[in-house]
Protein backbone atom coordinates (compact mmCIF):
# COMPACT_ATOMS: atom_id res chain seq x y z
CA UNK A 1 0.00 0.00 0.00
CA UNK A 2 2.79 2.39 0.95
CA UNK A 3 4.59 1.56 -2.34
CA UNK A 4 1.47 2.49 -4.38
CA UNK A 5 1.15 5.80 -2.53
CA UNK A 6 4.80 6.64 -3.29
CA UNK A 7 4.32 5.78 -6.97
CA UNK A 8 1.19 7.96 -7.10
CA UNK A 9 3.02 10.96 -5.56
CA UNK A 10 5.97 10.58 -7.98
CA UNK A 11 3.62 10.43 -10.99
CA UNK A 12 1.75 13.49 -9.73
CA UNK A 13 4.96 15.50 -9.35
CA UNK A 14 6.15 14.46 -12.82
CA UNK A 15 2.82 15.43 -14.33
CA UNK A 16 2.90 18.88 -12.75
CA UNK A 17 6.47 19.41 -13.98
CA UNK A 18 5.51 18.58 -17.58
CA UNK A 19 2.48 20.90 -17.45
CA UNK A 20 4.63 23.74 -16.11
CA UNK A 21 7.21 23.27 -18.89
CA UNK A 22 4.49 23.33 -21.56
CA UNK A 23 2.98 26.49 -20.11
CA UNK A 24 6.34 28.25 -20.25
CA UNK A 25 6.78 27.22 -23.89
CA UNK A 26 3.29 28.41 -24.81
CA UNK A 27 3.72 31.82 -23.16
CA UNK A 28 7.24 33.11 -23.82
CA UNK A 29 8.20 36.53 -22.49
CA UNK A 30 6.77 39.29 -24.67
CA UNK A 31 10.06 40.89 -25.66
CA UNK A 32 8.43 42.66 -28.60
CA UNK A 33 6.13 44.63 -26.32
CA UNK A 34 9.15 45.83 -24.32
CA UNK A 35 10.87 47.08 -27.45
CA UNK A 36 7.88 48.87 -28.98
CA UNK A 37 5.64 51.60 -27.65
CA UNK A 38 2.23 50.01 -27.54
CA UNK A 39 -0.98 51.70 -28.55
CA UNK A 40 -2.21 51.49 -24.94
CA UNK A 41 0.78 53.55 -23.80
CA UNK A 42 0.34 55.99 -26.64
CA UNK A 43 -3.35 56.50 -25.92
CA UNK A 44 -2.50 58.04 -22.55
CA UNK A 45 0.97 59.31 -23.37
CA UNK A 46 2.57 62.30 -21.75
CA UNK A 47 4.86 64.74 -23.52
CA UNK A 48 7.80 62.62 -22.38
CA UNK A 49 6.17 59.54 -23.95
CA UNK A 50 5.73 61.40 -27.24
CA UNK A 51 9.40 62.40 -27.26
CA UNK A 52 10.45 58.80 -26.54
CA UNK A 53 8.27 57.51 -29.39
CA UNK A 54 9.77 60.09 -31.76
CA UNK A 55 13.29 59.08 -30.74
CA UNK A 56 12.38 55.44 -31.38
CA UNK A 57 11.34 56.35 -34.93
CA UNK A 58 14.50 58.42 -35.40
CA UNK A 59 16.83 55.64 -34.23
CA UNK A 60 15.05 52.79 -36.03
CA UNK A 61 15.80 51.25 -39.37
CA UNK A 62 12.85 52.28 -41.56
CA UNK A 63 10.67 49.30 -42.49
CA UNK A 64 10.37 48.49 -46.17
CA UNK A 65 7.61 50.15 -48.13
CA UNK A 66 4.61 48.06 -49.05
CA UNK A 67 3.06 48.98 -52.35
CA UNK A 68 -0.64 49.75 -52.39
CA UNK A 69 -3.10 49.48 -55.23
CA UNK A 70 -1.40 50.42 -58.51
CA UNK A 71 -4.63 51.49 -60.19
CA UNK A 72 -6.43 53.90 -57.91
CA UNK A 73 -9.27 56.00 -59.29
CA UNK A 74 -8.89 59.60 -58.23
CA UNK A 75 -11.98 61.66 -57.64
CA UNK A 76 -12.66 64.43 -60.14
CA UNK A 77 -12.53 68.04 -58.97
CA UNK A 78 -16.14 69.30 -59.08
CA UNK A 79 -17.12 72.34 -61.11
CA UNK A 80 -18.16 74.01 -57.87
CA UNK A 81 -17.32 73.32 -54.26
CA UNK A 82 -20.13 74.08 -51.82
CA UNK A 83 -19.08 74.54 -48.22
CA UNK A 84 -21.66 74.62 -45.41
CA UNK A 85 -20.29 76.05 -42.17
CA UNK A 86 -20.98 73.71 -39.21
CA UNK A 87 -21.11 76.73 -36.86
CA UNK A 88 -23.65 79.05 -38.47
CA UNK A 89 -24.97 76.96 -41.38
CA UNK A 90 -23.86 79.59 -43.89
CA UNK A 91 -23.23 78.29 -47.40
CA UNK A 92 -20.12 79.38 -49.33
CA UNK A 93 -19.80 78.38 -52.97
CA UNK A 94 -16.39 78.24 -54.64
CA UNK A 95 -15.79 77.79 -58.34
CA UNK A 96 -13.23 75.19 -59.42
CA UNK A 97 -10.72 78.01 -59.96
CA UNK A 98 -11.41 79.49 -56.52
CA UNK A 99 -11.51 76.26 -54.51
CA UNK A 100 -8.23 75.74 -52.72
CA UNK A 101 -6.77 72.24 -52.36
CA UNK A 102 -7.75 72.41 -48.68
CA UNK A 103 -11.40 72.88 -49.61
CA UNK A 104 -11.33 69.99 -52.09
CA UNK A 105 -9.60 67.78 -49.47
CA UNK A 106 -12.16 68.57 -46.77
CA UNK A 107 -13.99 65.23 -46.90
CA UNK A 108 -10.67 63.41 -46.74
CA UNK A 109 -9.69 65.45 -43.69
CA UNK A 110 -12.96 64.76 -41.92
CA UNK A 111 -12.76 61.05 -42.67
CA UNK A 112 -9.11 60.80 -41.63
CA UNK A 113 -9.62 62.55 -38.30
CA UNK A 114 -12.44 60.14 -37.40
CA UNK A 115 -10.08 57.23 -38.07
CA UNK A 116 -7.38 58.92 -35.99
CA UNK A 117 -9.44 59.66 -32.88
CA UNK A 118 -9.68 56.07 -31.52
CA UNK A 119 -5.87 55.84 -31.47
CA UNK A 120 -5.32 59.18 -29.72
CA UNK A 121 -7.51 58.80 -26.63
CA UNK A 122 -6.77 61.45 -24.04
CA UNK A 123 -5.92 64.01 -26.74
CA UNK A 124 -8.62 66.32 -28.10
CA UNK A 125 -8.46 66.53 -31.90
CA UNK A 126 -10.40 69.00 -34.01
CA UNK A 127 -10.41 70.66 -37.42
CA UNK A 128 -10.79 74.42 -37.58
CA UNK A 129 -12.66 75.05 -40.83
CA UNK A 130 -13.69 78.64 -40.06
CA UNK A 131 -11.47 80.14 -42.78
CA UNK A 132 -13.52 78.32 -45.43
CA UNK A 133 -16.66 80.21 -44.39
CA UNK A 134 -17.26 83.53 -46.14
CA UNK A 135 -19.46 84.69 -43.24
CA UNK A 136 -16.96 83.83 -40.48
CA UNK A 137 -14.05 85.36 -42.43
CA UNK A 138 -15.45 87.57 -45.19
CA UNK A 139 -12.27 89.53 -46.00
CA UNK A 140 -9.88 86.61 -46.54
CA UNK A 141 -8.36 86.09 -50.00
CA UNK A 142 -8.87 82.62 -51.50
CA UNK A 143 -5.21 81.69 -50.88
CA UNK A 144 -5.76 82.08 -47.14
CA UNK A 145 -8.79 79.82 -46.95
CA UNK A 146 -7.47 76.60 -45.44
CA UNK A 147 -8.17 74.08 -42.65
CA UNK A 148 -6.15 73.84 -39.44
CA UNK A 149 -5.61 70.91 -37.08
CA UNK A 150 -5.86 71.60 -33.35
CA UNK A 151 -4.47 69.16 -30.75
CA UNK A 152 -5.18 69.77 -27.09
CA UNK A 153 -3.25 67.63 -24.61
CA UNK A 154 -4.38 66.60 -21.15
CA UNK A 155 -1.94 69.10 -19.58
CA UNK A 156 -3.73 71.96 -21.39
CA UNK A 157 -1.08 72.47 -24.06
CA UNK A 158 -2.57 73.30 -27.46
CA UNK A 159 -0.84 72.77 -30.82
CA UNK A 160 -2.24 74.27 -34.01
CA UNK A 161 -1.10 73.31 -37.53
CA UNK A 162 -2.34 75.35 -40.48
CA UNK A 163 -2.88 73.91 -43.97
CA UNK A 164 -3.19 70.37 -42.64
CA UNK A 165 -3.62 67.60 -45.22
CA UNK A 166 -5.18 64.12 -45.16
CA UNK A 167 -1.63 62.76 -45.47
CA UNK A 168 -0.68 64.53 -42.21
CA UNK A 169 -3.50 62.74 -40.43
CA UNK A 170 -2.30 59.41 -41.83
CA UNK A 171 1.14 60.12 -40.36
CA UNK A 172 -0.44 60.73 -36.95
CA UNK A 173 -2.60 57.59 -37.17
CA UNK A 174 0.52 55.51 -37.81
CA UNK A 175 2.34 57.25 -34.95
CA UNK A 176 -0.46 56.88 -32.40
CA UNK A 177 -0.90 53.24 -33.45
CA UNK A 178 2.60 52.61 -32.09
CA UNK A 179 4.09 51.58 -35.41
CA UNK A 180 6.99 52.70 -37.58
CA UNK A 181 4.85 53.02 -40.72
CA UNK A 182 1.64 54.68 -41.84
CA UNK A 183 -1.03 53.64 -44.32
CA UNK A 184 -0.90 55.53 -47.61
CA UNK A 185 -3.92 56.79 -49.58
CA UNK A 186 -3.93 53.61 -51.70
CA UNK A 187 -3.63 51.22 -48.71
CA UNK A 188 0.12 50.73 -48.95
CA UNK A 189 2.61 51.20 -46.11
CA UNK A 190 5.34 53.87 -45.95
CA UNK A 191 7.88 54.39 -43.13
CA UNK A 192 7.42 57.30 -40.72
CA UNK A 193 11.12 58.11 -40.41
CA UNK A 194 11.33 60.23 -43.61
CA UNK A 195 8.43 62.40 -42.38
CA UNK A 196 9.66 62.70 -38.80
CA UNK A 197 10.11 66.48 -39.16
CA UNK A 198 6.47 66.93 -40.15
CA UNK A 199 5.38 64.62 -37.32
CA UNK A 200 7.23 66.80 -34.81
CA UNK A 201 5.52 69.87 -36.20
CA UNK A 202 2.07 68.27 -35.99
CA UNK A 203 2.73 67.13 -32.41
CA UNK A 204 4.24 70.44 -31.28
CA UNK A 205 7.70 68.94 -30.77
CA UNK A 206 9.63 70.77 -33.50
Amino acid sequence: MMFLQIVFVVMLVLGLTVLSARAQQADPPDTKSKQAVTSEKIQAMSREDIQKALKRIESSNPPAKKMGAMCYKMGETPENFEYVCPVDGEKTVYSRAQASKQAVDLQGLRSSIEKLRPFAKGISLSLDESKLCAKCNPALPDAERYVSLVLQYADGRTVRTDRVTPEDLRYLTGFFSGGLSYETFNEGQDPLKPVEGRLKQLLGEQ
